[in-house]
This record gives C-alpha cells, structure tokens and sequence, in this order.
C-alpha cells in the first residue's frame, strides 16, 4: 500500500532539484550569515530559559573542582545533538574549534570554556535524569502557554500520540536495569509527543522500561501507567487527545483518560474488544445513516459510526467496570497504477461521533499517531543517533537521551522560524541543518554583526 500525502502538511513533497542558486562567493556568504542570524535569533528566544533552568540542577561535584559551569557542560551536550555529531569523541574533535567557540560567544558570552564531553558523561551519572526531562516538558509547557503552537489544536484539544519503541541493544549485560530476552539486553522506552495536523512532531515525555525488581518483565503498558500521572502532572488542565495504536485499546488506558478528562482515539483492531465490535456492528445496522462520504487527498473516505456502546471489562482484581465509548469505521479507496485499492481504518472514541466532528477526529487527530512513528524514524536515521547510548551507566543514558530530544525540539522550532523557512523548503531540514554546521565551522560568519545581536530583542516567529 502506498503512503499518501498529507493535504495538511505545511513541509514540500519534494526537494528542487537545481544547482546553487548564488552566483558568487559574496552572495553565498551574505545567504550563509543570515542563515546563521536567523538560527541564533531562534536560540536566543529559547536558550535563556534553558540555560536558567540547567542553573537551577544541584551541581554534585566538588566545588574545588570545577573548572566548566553546568550551563556550559550542558549547552556542549546540546551542540553535540544539535550539530549531529555520531559519537561524543567527533564532538570532541569539531566543537572545541575556536570558530565554533567564537560564533557562540559573540551571542552568548556565558560560554567561556570548552569542556571536554567526557567530563558531561561523569556529571550525567550524578544528575537524576528525570530533571533534566523536566526541562523539555516545562519548555513545551511554556510555549503552550506563550501560544506558540496554538495551529496544533484539533477541536480545542492538544493531540499527544503515545507510542513505544527499542533504543538499543546489547549481547552483554551493561547495567542491570536493562530489559532481557534470550541472547541480548536491551533498552526500550515509552514516547509522549504533540503531534498536530500540519506534520509537526513536538516530544514531550519519556518513559523507560526498567527491570527494577529484577523479577518481572516490565512492558509498553505497565510504563503508560507510569507516564499518564507525569503527563496529568505536566499538562494539568490543558484539554488532551490521546491517539495510540491497538495496545491501548482496553479497560485500564480508557479509564485513566476518563479520570485525568482527556479524549482519546484510539485504533481498534477487527481481532480486539470482540464484544464492542459486534454491537458496532448492530448498531450500525440499526443506523445506517449515520454515515459520511469525503475526499481526503486522492482517497475516497466513506466512515460510518456507531455511539454509546456500553463496554464492560474486568480489573486485576476481578472488580467490573462499565465504560460508554464510540466506534467509527473508515473505508478508504483510491486509484493506483491502473488498480483500485482499498484499506480499513477503525478506532474507538471517547467522545460521540457525529457528521460534524469524524473528518476532524479521524484525519486530523487520529491518523497523525503515525507522526511519533515518523518521528522515532528521524531520531534514529536523520542524524540524531537514537539508538547511540553516548554511556553504558543507566542514569548517564537516560541524561543523554533526554538532551538529544531537548536538542530535537530546539531544531524543530529554529527550522520552522518564519527567517529559515525558504531555506529548509528549499534544502530540507537536514540539508539546512548541514548548511549551518557547515557555515558555523567555516571561515564564513563575520561576528561583528553576530554581537549586534545581542542588542535587539529575540523573537520566536513561526510558520505555524
């Protein structure tokens, strides 16, 4: 089956395939400048806030014995995610060029050393890692409430898709939280992200699978009933809608979003909640108007819905629960290569299904849960090194983890900045990622203009 193009998405289909369009070294050199203006005037809107929050973590050294302050320590660990270096001893090499130290110090005069990344990965052990979590919810928290990412509601709902994934394996044993199965140890954690019609993908939280008792598997589910209270903790009384794929689709997942009053859509398989199903079923024979046909891109959508289904299900303690949820159905067709093709869509509703509300709920909610998946692919494949663990100690992992999706979401918002957005429309993101690293490590920037910055307020305009 093919993918189909997102009619929402604010990101091209395609790349121009043409040759540079500057004529002359000058006019590289002028486009490489504000380039780097524009990205720096990104940071200086976001890094403040971070850099006061990193100032806020207990410093565990000994006093005596510091020579690089934590801010510094942890800006470094950003740059080596944000530049997308492989390893910490490439970073080493390229981050401690004087260029590199000069541009950031033009705007950003608290970097005043270049610490070694090794001294960040013993400072990592110490540090409680959920900390440094903190950080990036209160930074997404913040710009929710600055009204930043207003565009990504959805019927007056922030849709977070939930979703797992494996991060790394390993044949020995490294640290004795890992997960284990026959022949290999392995880390897999449990992802929170804003996902939004347009295509962008926000991470927010993390939760990791641990084998803290060192008797019982943990799993996906035992770790979502470890994120929803963080996530309640986080958001508080912002309106939710949690989108997650068939693994949720049961009792305890739906009652915590009853409880902590968000919505959810969540994908129903034909092979789950027999017993929902076959009064979807009757129902829908019972209602067959309540149905609606609409053109999604070069697909042809026909849903049909059925409301108030009484769900009934068991607890671990035997104890019995009512739920009233809803069902919807999607069938969707569509031409490819001569042939008609068609697929099935289904997902269960925490709130009624009516004419007005499926397009939304279906296309610009519920189908987005495949952003999280899109967005593990990037981490992993576009230069972010998700599956690198940077440290074998467990908390050092974690630490590391957490930088590189702080690092993440500064990328996405300095890439989505009304001043870049011609130039990743016309090199991509992770060609214009390339084209700063390139002109921040190049003999290209002329810093006088760097400091100017300095003197005018930093604003964080986006496309969004």
């Amino acid at each position: 089956m093919s993918l189909m193009r997102n009619p929402e998405a604010i990101n091209s289909a395609t790349l121009p395939n043409r040759k540079s369009p500057w004529k002359t070294v000058e006019e590289e050199q002028e486009a490489r400048q504000s380039a780097v203006e524009a990205q720096l005037n990104a940071w200086r809107a976001i890094l403040p806030g971070l850099l006061e929050k990193f100032g806020r973590l207990k410093d565990p050294r000994r006093p005596g014995s510091i020579r690089h302050k934590l801010t510094v320590l942890m800006v470094f660990g950003l740059c080596l995610f944000i530049f997308q270096y492989n390893s910490r001893r490439e970073a080493n090499r390229e981050l401690s060029c004087p260029a590199i130290l000069d541009a950031l110090r033009s705007v950003f005069p608290d970097v005043d050393s270049i610490p070694h990344l090794d001294t960040l990965a013993r400072l990592l052990e110490r540090i409680p890692a959920e900390q440094i979590e903190n950080i990036l919810g209160t930074t997404v928290r913040k710009l929710l409430r600055n009204k930043k990412l207003q565009a990504l509601l959805v019927e007056k709902r922030y849709v977070v898709a939930i979703d797992g994934t494996q991060k790394f394996t390993r044949t020995v044993p490294f640290a004795p939280e890992a997960l284990r199965r026959k022949g290999e140890n392995y880390v897999y954690l449990l992802e929170a992200a804003l996902v939004g019609p347009q295509g962008i993908v926000i991470p927010l939280l993390a939760e990791f699978c641990e084998n803290r008792d060192q008797d019982k598997q943990d799993c996906e589910l035992k770790a979502f009933y470890r994120l929803a209270p963080r996530l309640k903790e986080l958001m508080g009384k912002l309106p939710l809608l949690i989108v997650a794929d068939g693994l949720y689709a049961g009792g305890p997942v739906m009652q915590i979003c009853r409880k902590n009053n968000w919505d959810f859509m969540i994908v129903l398989p034909s092979n789950c909640l027999k017993s929902v199903w076959e009064d979807a079923l009757g129902i829908h024979q019972l209602e067959p108007e309540q149905t609606r046909t609409h053109q999604w891109g070069n697909r042809t959508q026909n849903f049909w819905w059925a409301n108030d289904i009484v769900y009934v299900w068991r607890d671990a303690q035997n104890q019995h629960h009512r739920l009233v949820i809803h069902v919807v159905v999607c069938k969707e067709t569509w031409e490819e290569n001569g042939l008609t093709c068609q697929t099935t869509w289904a997902w269960v509703s925490g709130t009624p299904i009516t004419k007005k509300n499926v397009i939304d709920r279906c296309n610009r909610a519920a189908r987005h849960r495949w952003g999280i998946k899109e967005n593990f692919l990037i981490e992993k494949r576009r230069g972010y090194n998700y599956e690198h663990p940077f440290s074998y100690d467990w908390n050092a992992l974690k630490g590391w983890h957490a930088l590189m999706r702080l690092a993440h979401l500064i990328n996405i918002l300095t890439l989505h900045t009304v001043a870049l957005w011609e130039t990743v429309q016309t090199l991509g993101m992770r060609g214009t990622l390339r084209f700063l690293w390139q002109t921040f490590t190049g003999n290209w920037l002329d810093l006088s203009r760097l400091k100017r910055l300095r003197d005018k307020p930093a604003q964080l305009r986006l496309v969004i």
